[in-house]
């Protein structure tokens, strides 16, 4: 099988399964219908503790590729309810070359379900003497694609090969920076 058929192989099948696990997830109560994004994201802050409007502000890098209980990652997450996380290959977060793009999708996958699951566990409030439900916000997914290979990306293959940032910008052609753009969002977002 050609590389290109098989990138295509498997972007096909991390389509099918994200819009698979999107579905069985299920989805966040509705705050309002037919309000602004803005209101939307008032009315959920107001929803949050201070300890999560807190947790929110953090974005953490972690060392591997394991969300399990125990783990630091897996504490930040459940406990602290951070806003995100940052991908590194220098933290071990991608596993070897041929298996990067689903090692990197099934950890994503791992932190948004962990995320997910702590939000329907209630937890006492140690200001009052009962218990809440966390609110549930996605996890934000950090991860530098700069283009041009190593140093400037963290996924090195898998992905299509795109120049550096400095040499579309060289260019001055914004339908070439745009083209660039799309390729890479469409990519990294099925991740």
């Amino acid at each position: 099988m050609k590389p290109t058929t098989k990138i295509r192989h498997l972007l096909l099948v991390f389509i099918l399964l994200t819009q698979f696990l999107t579905a069985s997830l299920g989805i966040a109560s509705p705050i309002k219908q037919g309000s602004t994004p803005e209101e939307k994201a008032q009315a959920l802050l107001e929803q949050l503790t201070p300890e999560e409007r807190v947790g929110q502000l953090f974005l953490v890098e972690f060392e591997g590729a394991e969300v399990v209980e125990g783990s630091p990652i897996y504490d930040l997450i459940t406990n602290y309810h951070i806003g995100g996380v940052v991908l590194k290959a220098e933290n071990d977060n991608f596993v070897g070359p041929e298996d990067t793009l689903i090692g990197a999708w099934q950890l994503v996958q791992t932190l948004q379900q962990t995320e997910f699951l702590s939000s329907e566990n209630a937890v006492p409030n140690p200001n009052l003497e009962e218990e809440i439900i966390p609110s549930y916000i996605p996890l934000f997914i950090g991860l530098s694609q700069d283009g041009d290979g190593y140093p400037g990306d963290q996924i090195l293959h898998g992905l299509t090969p795109l120049p550096s940032l400095m040499a579309i910008g060289a260019t001055w052609d914004p339908d070439l920076a745009n083209q660039a753009g799309e390729v890479l969002g469409r990519e990294l977002s099925i991740l």
